[in-house]
């Protein structure tokens, strides 16, 4: 049985020791090797999509709220900021979240960007948009439908997320990337099946309102974005 709690520290262990440099790297401009460039490229095209997105859903988005639960070191945070949000960042590692308060206040948008480290299970509230990006990523199938139902919880209307979609071909590879270098390797991946992303979602009364398969190289999500089901 999955020690959920260990599960948890384990990540915020990571993320707040080795993985925040290697990130922070892939997040930035720094040189990478020849795989983490293809996760960059991945995760930037997720990223254009996904502001894309928040755009069409909220074109005044003038004090509208949003949660960034996952913020890393605040890419999205900022670019909703930029578009009139304010924006409560959220991240399991507390260096993320002083990144993401640091890169706001040097973007010129402290004002309008909040940013603290909490677990996703601990955030409250209630938020026009919700986004949560390559977070749900690192957990099983067994912590997935309640931690996207949570998120969930927290939108009032538009939530937006990736997860690692189930596939042979994408199981396969990450098999190979078991054989890479410790330095060049990824976090575990936690790949779950469409149905239960929609069982989720359904039984939280949101549905899937659209979804596009990002991939490159070694980055490979399925960004969705879902909506409250209305009487």
């Amino acid at each position: 049985m999955l020690d959920t709690a260990q599960h948890k520290a384990r990540l915020r262990s990571y993320f707040d020791g080795v993985g925040f440099s290697r990130w922070s790297a892939i997040y930035g401009d720094a040189n990478l090797s020849a795989v983490r460039k293809t996760i960059r490229a991945g995760h930037a095209v997720m990223l254009s999509t996904a502001e894309a997105w928040a755009g069409a859903a909220f074109p005044q988005a003038d004090d509208a709220t949003a949660l960034d639960a996952g913020c890393g070191t605040g890419l999205f945070s900022l670019a909703l900021a930029r578009h009139g949000f304010n924006v409560s960042a959220v991240d399991l590692a507390p260096q993320m979240a002083v990144a993401t308060a640091a890169n706001a206040e040097a973007a010129g948008l402290g004002s309008k960007v909040a940013a603290r480290a909490a677990d996703l299970d601990e955030i409250t509230g209630s938020y026009d948009l919700v986004s949560c990006f390559d977070v749900l990523i690192h957990y099983p199938s067994e912590l997935f439908g309640g931690m996207l139902s949570h998120l969930a919880s927290l939108s009032r209307g538009t939530l937006l997320f990736t997860y690692a979609p189930y596939s042979p071909i994408l199981a396969a590879m990450h098999r190979v990337g078991g054989y890479f270098p410790h330095s060049q390797r990824r976090t575990d991946i936690k790949m779950i099946r469409e149905t239960q992303v929609r069982q989720a979602l359904a039984d939280s009364g949101m549905h899937l309102r659209r979804s596009a398969r990002v991939g490159k190289g070694f980055y490979h999500v399925m960004l969705v974005e879902a909506s409250r089901t209305t009487a």
